[in-house]
């Protein structure tokens, strides 16, 4: 059996104004202009000012005509979260298996509930609205065997009603609803009424198969939940899990050997968790607790999602093999970030790691012997500078950069690592000849200066190249810089 929670003019419940007001929600926001009139929407509407003519949709200055006496309010978006939460707390009382499937309406799966009868359910939904109206609120609850149907009872229900495979005269009743209370999207709604239907019989009179062929998806999906038949799976509400193991010690650690059978004990239960959610682990925040008052945090991201403790442990390891304390540690926490387990087909001509948690441990222990801004992934930086490049982690997705469509024109460039130191002979300010280490190249042409500069305004990152290509006697072609007063050969082209 199914019930389903529906709280009738959701948004006016939310700002507390009495059943009895004759009053309206737009949808706008307060104006900061008060001279300024603006004429909206009508999202929410009371009974009372129904009955004088007003409805959902209609214009604000429409309700003023029809009814002077209607007081139209802003939505207050912070209230109708507080009322959605508090309708999910309710339902939590009851199952475990909720849904809330749009603001005022939650959906409840009371099948694994044995201590739920079927002779009582009357009697449990009068309890489910009692509880509400203790609350200040009103609540209408429609119970069935299906989703749908049970939704279609809490239209028609004042305020309980109950529909069993048996009570076909009940479920007639349900053909004159309109169809609003399917929420239709609005351009299906219009479509509907020009065909002059209105209700969920005048829906259904419709052959399924036909609608389908002129409405689509959207059509099929609103005659299904006008015929109220249909089995789904709810979208089950499930509170955020958080993958944490932490503890305050009564006696400090002093050695790594306690500490990684403590965090062998956190792994092995972090990983049953995982294993019971069909995760996986991809990031582990470890912080340590000393006797001094000092800490110490480190983020330990993992090459390839795993919930195999003994990667994780290799992991943490290496990490405090490097770690040296002045104090005993007190506080031990260990936090796992997981996600959906890698399921990627690997293409026919891309080369992966072989052995993702080998390489990240690897890669560990270079940040620990090195430190973390100097072991990772090379990246050129956007500058004309030569040579310049950052370092990411390695870990971490590069990001994608297109190259320009004219990066490949003209020769290539051999570049020399390190540079050759030269020196150079110039006859009017222009290479005539140059010397590298015990060669001495004679110049039958140039091309230049061509001066190159960056980061002018920041004295300690300030840059400056005069570059010549230079061509030699022996059919060589080289690229000569000078860079503060000194020359050097970069590369030969070709």
């Amino acid at each position: 059996m199914y019930a389903v929670w529906r709280l009738p003019q959701f948004m006016l419940q939310a700002l507390k104004v009495p059943a009895k007001a004759r009053a309206a929600v737009l949808d706008g926001t307060p104006c900061q202009d008060s001279h300024k009139n603006e004429d909206h929407v009508l999202l929410c509407v009371s009974q009372p000012a129904e009955e004088q003519g007003v409805h959902v949709g209609m214009r604000s200055s429409q309700a003023l005509a029809r009814c002077p006496q209607i007081a139209c309010l802003y939505r207050d978006e912070a209230a109708e979260k507080e009322l959605q939460e508090l309708l999910l707390q309710g339902a939590e009382t009851w199952t475990a298996d909720f849904e809330s499937t749009h603001p005022g309406l939650c959906v409840l799966d009371l099948r694994r509930v044995h201590r739920l009868q079927q002779p009582g359910w009357l009697e449990h939904g009068r309890h489910m609205h009692q509880d509400f109206r203790e609350r200040g609120l009103e609540i209408c609850v429609g119970m069935a065997k299906t989703p749908d149907m049970a939704l279609l009872a809490s239209h028609a229900a004042f305020p309980v009603k109950v529909i069993h495979d048996s009570m076909t005269d009940e479920k007639v009743a349900f053909l004159e609803l309109p169809l609003s209370v399917l929420s239709p999207p609005v351009e299906l709604q219009q479509t509907l009424s020009l065909w002059g239907i209105h209700t969920l019989g005048e829906l259904k009179a419709l052959r399924r198969q036909a609608v389908g062929e002129r409405l689509g998806p959207a059509g099929l999906a609103l005659w299904d939940l006008a015929d109220g038949s249909r089995e789904r799976l709810l979208e089950l509400v499930r509170p955020p899990v958080h993958y944490r193991q932490e503890i305050e010690l009564e006696n400090g650690i002093e050695t790594l050997e306690p500490l990684m059978h403590l965090l062998r004990d956190f792994c092995q239960r972090l990983c049953t968790q995982l294993s019971h959610a069909w995760k996986a682990a991809s990031f582990l925040h470890f912080k340590l607790g000393f006797d001094d008052g000092a800490s110490h945090t480190k983020d330990l991201r993992i090459a390839e999602p795993t919930r195999d403790v003994e990667v994780l442990l290799r992991i943490l390891e290496t990490h405090l093999e490097s770690l040296s304390a002045s104090a005993p540690v007190m506080r031990v926490s260990l936090e796992i970030m997981a996600v959906n387990p890698s399921a990627a087909q690997d293409l026919l001509f891309d080369r992966g790691l072989r052995d993702p948690a080998k390489f990240a441990e690897t890669l560990s222990a270079l940040e620990a012997l090195l430190g973390h801004d100097h072991a990772g992934r090379g990246q050129l930086l956007p500058t004309h500078q030569p040579d310049a490049f950052s370092v990411s982690p390695f870990l971490e997705k590069p990001s994608s950069t297109e190259q320009p469509a004219d990066s490949t024109r003209g020769l290539p460039l051999l570049r020399f690592r390190p540079s050759w130191t030269a020196d150079v002979k110039l006859q009017d300010a222009r290479p005539i000849g140059l010397r590298s280490g015990a060669r001495d190249l004679q110049l039958s042409d140039c091309r230049g200066p061509w001066f190159l500069s960056g980061h002018w305004w920041d004295a300690r990152q300030a840059w400056s190249q005069e570059v010549w290509d230079v061509y030699t006697q022996d059919g060589g072609l080289y690229r000569l810089v000078r860079e503060k007063g000194a020359w050097k050969l970069e590369g030969r082209y070709g």
